[in-house]
C-alpha cells in the first residue's frame, strides 16, 4: 500500500458524490430519489466558498477513504 492524502478537488467530485450516495443508500436513503443534482449543487457552492472541505486518502491513485467538514454559523 502507498497511501497519500490530499484535499478534494473538482476533479474527484463526481466520484466523491457517487461514494457519498452509496453511503446514504446504506443508511436508508430511497433508491427512487436522484440525489446527484442536489449534492453536485451543494458541493460546488460550498467548496467554492470554503464552507465545505474534504480530504481524501488514495492508494496508488484510487480513493480509499474520505473525510468532510461543513462549516456553518448558527445565530442564537
Amino acid at each position: 500500500m502507498n497511501i497519500t492524502y490530499r484535499k478534494l478537488t473538482e476533479q474527484e467530485l463526481d466520484l466523491f458524490i457517487k461514494m457519498r450516495i452509496e453511503q446514504l443508500r446504506e443508511e436508508g436513503a430511497k433508491e427512487e430519489i436522484d440525489l446527484t443534482p442536489a449534492l453536485k449543487d451543494y458541493y460546488h457552492r460550498h467548496m467554492a466558498d470554503d464552507t465545505f472541505v474534504s480530504w481524501i486518502a488514495l492508494d496508488n491513485g484510487t480513493i480509499i477513504g474520505t473525510s468532510g467538514m461543513s462549516i456553518i454559523e448558527k445565530v442564537n
